[in-house]
């Protein structure tokens, strides 16, 4: 998660460029951005003082009006965290990044400065493109959600990669996960070690993660992986995060 995304720009356009030509299921999904931050508690602070900041952050928000949806990711299960949460922000497309940006450069800046006495968020400012795999109708709320960095496989690409995740994803739904999940394509601002992609997998409950967990561990799940992806990627084992829903995009109360 600290290298989440790479810095290839020309992903960007390639993620932009992608028309819906894989699978019929693919058909009338577009990419939309998203972007990460690392935040760390400055000294003496929680998360109970951070929370009359988030208030007045909501209340920006329902003002600007930019469709603007963010979460808060706790590391839950990980080899080593350095951040103490993550902040995850998602636009429906980018034009709405470009106008929500703009406006909060111009008019956040009281709601940025109280935030920014309470945790500092500075370190790492990444940004990628997601696409829909299971994706649900509205905003995700709270729940758990799983990152699997992904490299591709020698000759194989991106469009290749996202087909047989789409697959898998598919089946493991019609075989009873209640998973939601995405395909992240890098954008900016991470390093040259970030994996080629991220598939990211979410649950609303920890009965519903730990039942995954079960179908893929003894009901066909793992020959399923081994059948779609390994031909096209290698993927580690994801680092799991609680997410806590910080606003919802279509918001307005």
């Amino acid at each position: 998660m600290k290298r989440l995304f790479s810095a290839a720009l020309t992903a960007l356009m390639l993620s932009l460029a992608w028309q819906s030509t894989v699978t019929a299921a693919e058909e009338a999904t577009n990419a939309n951005p998203v972007d990460f931050r690392a935040c760390n508690f400055r000294e003496g602070k929680d998360m109970l003082d951070l929370q009359p900041a988030l208030v007045n952050f909501r209340n920006y928000a329902k003002q600007a009006d930019t469709g603007y949806a963010a979460w808060m990711l706790i590391p839950e299960l990980q080899n080593e965290a350095t951040f103490d949460f993550g902040w995850l922000g998602s636009w429906p497309d980018g034009v709405a990044y470009g106008v929500s940006t703009e406006r909060w450069k111009k008019k956040g800046n009281a709601v940025a400065a109280e935030i920014n006495t309470v945790v500092d968020c500075g370190s790492h400012h990444q940004m990628a493109m997601s696409r829909p795999i299971n994706a649900p109708d509205g905003t995700p709320e709270d729940g758990v959600l799983l990152f699997f960095a992904c490299n591709l496989n020698e000759g194989k690409s991106l469009e290749e990669a996202y087909a047989a995740q789409l697959e898998f994803g598919h089946t493991m739904k019609a075989n009873g996960s209640q998973s939601v999940s995405w395909f992240y394509t890098p954008l900016a601002g991470a390093g040259p070690e970030a994996p080629d992609y991220y598939y990211v997998v979410g649950f609303y409950r920890y009965s519903d993660f730990g039942d995954t967990l079960d179908l893929f561990v003894n009901r066909g799940g793992v020959q399923l992986q081994q059948k779609l992806i390994t031909p096209v990627a290698s993927c580690l084992t994801p680092d799991v995060y609680d997410a806590v829903s910080v606003r919802a995009h279509d918001e307005t109360k």
